[in-house]
């Protein structure tokens, strides 16, 4: 049913008469697998839940150390896909979500390389929300609002928001300490104490307030709202992305893990908090899915609700004397492989799975499950059937892009950003990637051609085009601006 797609950098487009086919014929068929949703014929409600700076890699799920159980029952009722590609940095990784394109369609290649026409106002761009709420669909987003300036986010969609910004009569303290201006996502706390803007109007708040407390309330009072058109809720929590602080003789300042709220064996707050770590931030955020699909419970929305949960890429830790460069990183697929747990509502449980999916995908996968009959100018390709059980031809690749790096995987073969190319067939993990780049094997140096080719539609970045040019110049002045050295096999030349 699904359309195939190769999954590489040329534009897909599927126009009305196509996608009416997709919805007709298959996407209803979800209303009869048993999950008694509300309104026979009414589209599933959306929740998606972005985290700020975890590796797939660092979750027990995927086989790291920090258990999640409520994650882990989401990924028993759906699907957990071991291989999800952001990027290796924030606001790349969220305008590629918003707009379903790559970085070389956006301009959005580093957080300080992006567009002087944002893609909210470039007429090019659809984003995501704008779209559901041309679909019928009620809108909200909460948390996080990157990239973008101001807390309104009723320019990228949203009916409804709660966003971490300063306000004039916040008196908190302050994400960032290093600029005299507060009048941004910096200029408050994310966690205790923290600063918030909700539809227009500031949230007073006091120093026993926890931030990501706050969010759930908000968005769980969204859900429950009477409507007579579903909705979705895009959450983009900060946790467990790290806290900073000035600190005498350290220009830098300090940056830390947040303290979380401690909660007694009932999962009630005792008044204590529980010292920031990885670990601690993530089990709070397990906390939270947990209240949420609770809430959705009682709400009786739990059946018709689709909860996606993702992160915005790699975290960087310092732990004893290891040190953990995920984010930013140019190796393997250290900052850009990400979880990404689908589950609950019509969603029909797969387990673990291979599929290969990349932020471009949530665009046409939303689009496809609303039952959006406009034009899809969209780089991603829907995962919908697949989810729902429905015949589905999956991607034959994903691709990355920052600086001048380049980033390829298929099943079975990964091309990093350096260059170096990895054989990842059975492998449980990066750190059993082998790494055959210089290998003169006839299947290696096939595999490494053919990639080749894939690499020829993915344009590098044009640094004097007049949009990015400006930000490309700052960015090539600054310690981390310089471009990546990509190795090339003998071979290929």
């Amino acid at each position: 049913m699904d359309r195939p797609s190769s999954g590489r950098a040329k534009q897909m487009v599927l126009v009305s008469p196509l996608l009416f086919v997709l919805v007709s014929t298959g996407m209803a068929a979800w209303f009869d697998v048993g999950q008694g949703n509300h309104t026979e014929g009414c589209p599933p409600n959306i929740i998606f839940i972005l985290a700020d700076d975890v590796s797939a890699d660092e979750l027990a799920t995927y086989g790291g150390s920090i258990a999640m159980p409520n994650l882990q029952k989401l990924a028993d009722d759906g699907v957990l896909f071991r291989n999800a590609w952001s990027t290796p940095v924030c606001a790349p990784s969220r305008a590629m979500m918003m707009t379903g394109k790559y970085p070389h369609h956006t301009g959005y290649y580093e957080n300080p390389v992006f567009p002087e026409v944002p893609f909210w106002e470039d007429p090019r761009h659809l984003p995501v929300l704008k779209m559901m709420k041309e679909t019928g669909y009620a809108t909200s987003m909460i948390g996080k609002k990157h990239p973008g300036d101001g807390p309104d986010a009723g320019v990228l969609g949203a009916e409804d928001w709660l966003i971490a910004w300063y306000w004039s009569g916040h008196n908190g303290p302050r994400q960032n300490h290093w600029s005299p201006d507060r009048n941004n996502m910096y200029g408050v706390s994310w966690y205790w104490h923290p600063g918030l803007v909700r539809n227009g109007k500031g949230v007073p708040t006091t120093p026993d307030d926890f931030g990501p407390d706050l969010e759930l309330k908000h968005l769980l009072e969204f859900t429950a709202a009477e409507r007579d058109k579903p909705f979705i809720a895009y959450w983009a929590t900060n946790l467990p992305h790290k806290a900073h602080e000035e600190m005498a003789g350290s220009p830098e300042g300090r940056w830390y893990f947040t303290d979380v709220p401690e909660l007694d064996k009932e999962g009630r707050p005792t008044g204590g908090k529980v010292p920031g770590t990885l670990e601690s931030n993530m089990q709070y955020l397990d906390h939270l899915l947990g209240r949420l699909r609770e809430g959705l419970a009682e709400q009786g929305r739990a059946r018709d609700t689709i909860i996606f949960f993702s992160s915005d890429n790699g975290i960087a830790d310092v732990r004893g004397c290891n040190e953990v460069m995920d984010k930013n990183s140019y190796d393997r697929d250290n900052g850009i492989r990400v979880p990404l747990i689908v589950g609950s509502g019509p969603v029909q449980p797969r387990g673990s799975s291979d599929v290969l999916v990349d932020f471009t995908d949530f665009w046409p996968t939303f689009a496809q499950l609303a039952g959006y009959r406009g034009p899809m100018k969209t780089d991603g390709h829907s995962f919908a059937p697949y989810l729902l059980g429905e015949p589905f031809n999956p991607r034959e690749n994903i691709q990355m892009a920052m600086n001048n790096a380049r980033w390829v995987r298929d099943r079975d073969w990964l091309l990093d950003g350096r260059g170096r190319f990895y054989d990842t067939r059975g492998a449980a993990n990066r750190d059993e990637y082998r790494d055959v780049s210089e290998s003169e094997d006839p299947e290696v140096i096939a595999a490494r051609q053919r990639f080749e080719t894939y690499l020829q539609e993915i344009p590098l970045p044009d640094e004097n085009d007049p949009a990015t040019r400006r930000a490309w110049k700052c960015f090539r002045l600054m310690p981390q601006g310089k471009p990546v050295d990509v190795f090339r096999p003998a071979y290929l030349n």
